[in-house]
């Protein structure tokens, strides 16, 4: 049956996508919702009649209204979570997980109840962390007090949204206790579930050992006990899919159970019973993950497709799959695992025989005589389909390709099936002697073995291909490509292959005639101290200061790092280090120690630290140029872009005591646009640049040391007059900066003030002529 015809067999593509469209609405600005519902009203009052354009209002209505619901009851959460944010409370709430970390356990409560003050408060979950376990399980209920803090969202361009991933689970912030903080702890009975699931991990544990953890996250999905090496494995071979209890798992357990069927004898539709009942069982168990769910309900729609006396339609199940996942949680659409599910499914679906027709007779699946090249030339075929809808998303949301992935799934995704089947073995039959021994240590061998597999291939050069920044642009250009490359293998339609190949090379001249003409500029959130990137129009890198360094928190590690893989920039070409204080350049230890750097900066201050000179060091080892600059230098870094600095005067460096005043002071010009940074200067290094007078003027300025009352005099700001002032400044931090007397100040001048402990970072992107904020979050 062709690909057009059961698609048009399938009436809830019609429904599912009526009520996307709703879905959609919901995250359209009401300027733009209003519009397109008097539009609405117009069809309907015109067609009234039309059963379809009356279905697809409705629809489309449920979808908008069934979103807003939701998203009010988590903003509403949120509200909450911000008043207290900070806040000294009590909590009491039951145990429901467990995970070990490097400097405690964190445990995740469910139905917490919150006290402060006098105000008792309920969320869904919480998240608890504290220095011990003081023997707690999974089912006990536990009390305590500690501080209470948000789940923030991204503070930088590139970085994780833990605010609405945890927000969409019902998770809206955590706690933190120390020993000081006294902790109840009472027994509570656990559900029938919670007793499998603690007996199943005994069990593995007994006959396994130390490598139960893989066995656990198959069978439950409790991935806690899994070695952090065999995940990053995982990841690097793009098999990590198979921890993720999901379709994978969910086909072998109906594997089990339609072989159990055959050996009961089960009459015809009793079979199909105990095949609900076994995957209703298997969420259940594994804690009614929604990747479990997802896979459950499709596989059961279609298990059941037969009493109904009709054929079954697998796009129609998908589709009736995801329009009852979406009328339960329409925030669905936004989880990863959602979106990669339903489009590896599809994308098998649609390209695996599309893949078949294309090839030669000889190469087709059915064609092929040996039995064993048959069976692995089929599962590359079902991975590569399945890797053709995924590969986008998975470079949206990671900025990696797993190309050695293709390779990997063909020989891991065979064993985790057999490691799965032996995991139940181990249940079922493990209380015997020794064949429940024998079946433990065979479990044990195969875990070994799947782990080897992940690291050689891990090891792979090459195995990955990084892609940051894949844009929606770059995923509509992917389909299209996709599109032709389908076109040109069928010879009836290869002459129309030319248009797509067209439509993807207009696409990229203009991404690349537009992209090319702007400089970004990202003040990024480093805490209680400055780094700035800038990203030239001609693709170089200029990164100003490195935030700070102290104990584990590295700053190059957590925010720039991740930053310079956001952009794909793999070297520095100007480095400024406009002071040797530990908050400007502790985080470029490890940037110096990763990326090279062509130019830097450098003050005329021989510093006696560990960080300056352990910078100093490595640039020296690169063979980095080092540039003293002068005031009034003039130094061209791009076409329409160059550098004037207004400080260090050696002569003053030499002979002032405070390191901050020997800042390198400099101003950016793009086009008519200017930019000035003034690392930590204070009133008497102001005084010594206020002779620039008008070459002082700038766009933006980037204010003094933080905010402090030692800066950003009036004499100077008279001669900046910024339309846009930056503070780059740590939240409640202990020099209790920004002083509010200097905002005050500042405020009399700049049009705006952004501060990056209220707002996170400020990327700003200009054309030359104007300059506007980029809404990266």
């Amino acid at each position: 049956m062709g690909l057009m015809l059961k698609l048009n067999r399938a009436p809830f593509i019609f429904i599912l996508s009526a009520f996307l469209l709703g879905i959609s609405f919901s995250w359209f600005p009401v300027w733009m919702v209003v519009p397109l519902y008097i539009i609405s009203l117009l069809l309907f009052a015109f067609w009234w009649r039309n059963v379809y354009v009356f279905a697809a209002i409705v629809l489309c209505l449920l979808g908008y209204v069934n979103t807003e619901i939701r998203r009010d009851g988590i903003d509403d959460n949120y509200r909450t979570s911000f008043a207290l944010n900070d806040s000294r409370i009590s909590v009491t709430g039951l145990v429901d997980e467990i995970v070990e970390r490097e400097n405690g356990y964190r445990f995740r409560l469910s139905s917490p109840l919150i006290k402060f003050n006098t105000i008792s408060i309920d969320f869904p979950s919480i998240l608890l962390f504290a220095e011990t376990n003081q023997e707690i399980s999974v089912g006990m209920k536990v009390t305590t007090t500690g501080q209470y803090f948000q789940i923030q969202g991204p503070r930088n361009p590139g970085e994780f949204d833990f605010k609405s991933f945890y927000g969409r689970k019902g998770i809206f912030g955590r706690i933190y206790t120390d020993e000081t903080d006294m902790m109840t702890i009472e027994s509570f009975e656990l559900t029938k579930i919670q007793t499998v699931q603690q007996w199943i991990r005994k069990v593995f544990k007994e006959k396994v050992g130390q490598q139960f953890g893989l066995l656990t996250a198959l069978i439950l999905g409790d991935k806690t006990s899994v070695d952090p090496e065999i995940r990053e494995d995982f990841t690097n071979t793009g098999v990590i899919h198979v921890l993720a209890v999901s379709g994978l798992h969910v086909g072998y357990v109906l594997i089990i159970l339609m072989v159990m069927a055959k050996l009961f004898r089960l009459p015809w539709g009793w079979d199909r019973l105990l095949i609900i009942i076994g995957l209703i069982f298997f969420c259940f168990l594994t804690g009614g993950k929604a990747s479990v769910i997802r896979a459950s309900l499709m596989a059961g729609i279609y298990m059941m497709t037969p009493i109904t006396n009709r054929e079954g339609n697998l796009w129609n199940t998908i589709f009736l799959s995801a329009f009852i996942l979406l009328l339960y949680d329409p925030l669905y659409i936004k989880e990863l695992g959602f979106l990669l599910s339903y489009a590896a499914v599809a994308s098998i679906i649609l390209f695996y025989q599309l893949i078949q027709d294309i090839l030669p007779d000889r190469l087709r699946v059915n064609n092929i005589q040996s039995k064993s090249l048959q069976f692995i030339f089929g599962l590359f075929l079902v991975s590569f389909s399945a890797q053709i809808g995924t590969l986008p998303i998975t470079a949206f949301y990671f900025g990696r390709i797993p190309i050695i992935s293709l390779i990997a799934n063909i020989i891991i995704v065979p064993v985790i099936g057999i490691l799965v089947a032996v995991g139940f073995c181990i249940l079922f039959f493990g209380w015997i002697p020794f064949i429940g021994d024998w079946i433990g240590e065979s479990a044990w061998f195969i875990t070994k073995s799947i782990s080897w597999i992940a690291d050689m291939f891990a090891q792979v050069p090459y195995g990955v291909i990084e892609v940051n920044q894949f844009s929606m642009i770059n995923i509509l250009t992917y389909f299209i490509g996709l599109g032709m490359i389908f076109i040109f293998f069928m010879n009836k339609y290869r002459k129309y292959a030319i248009y797509p190949g067209l439509l993807i090379g207009s696409i990229f001249i203009w991404k690349i005639a537009i992209s090319s003409q702007y400089l970004n500029i990202i003040y990024m959130d480093v805490g209680q101290g400055d780094a700035i990137l800038v990203r030239l129009p001609n693709k170089e890198t200029l990164l100003i200061d490195g935030g700070q360094r102290f104990g584990s928190k590295d700053y190059g590690e957590l925010v720039i790092k991740p930053m310079l893989k956001y952009f794909n920039i793999n070297r520095i070409n100007y480095l400024v280090m406009t002071h040797p204080h530990s908050d400007h350049i502790g985080g470029l230890i490890s940037i110096s120690e990763s990326v090279p750097v062509d130019t830097a900066f450098d003050t005329y201050l021989d510093y006696d630290s560990w960080a300056y000179k352990s910078v100093m060091e490595q640039l020296t080892v690169d063979s980095t140029v080092i540039i003293h600059p002068m005031p009034g230098q003039v130094i061209s870094i791009s076409q329409d872009c160059y550098l004037t600095f207004f400080t260090p005067d050696p002569n003053f460096v030499k002979h002032t005591r405070n390191v901050n005043n020997a800042s390198i002071v400099m101003k950016l010009f793009y086009g008519s646009t200017s930019y000035l940074f003034t690392g930590d200067l204070e009133r008497e290094g102001e005084a010594q640049i206020i002779q620039f007078n008008e070459a002082l003027k700038s766009d933006v300025l980037k204010v003094g040391h933080h905010g402090s009352k030692t800066s950003s005099s009036d004499y100077f700001l008279q001669r900046v007059l910024p339309k846009i002032a930056v503070v780059s400044v740590g939240y409640k931090n202990k020099f209790h900066h920004p002083n509010e007397d200097v905002m005050n100040r500042i405020s009399q001048y700049a049009e705006t003030i952004h501060r990056t402990d209220q707002s996170g970072a400020l990327w700003l992107q200009s054309d030359g002529s104007k300059i506007w904020e980029v809404h990266w979050k």
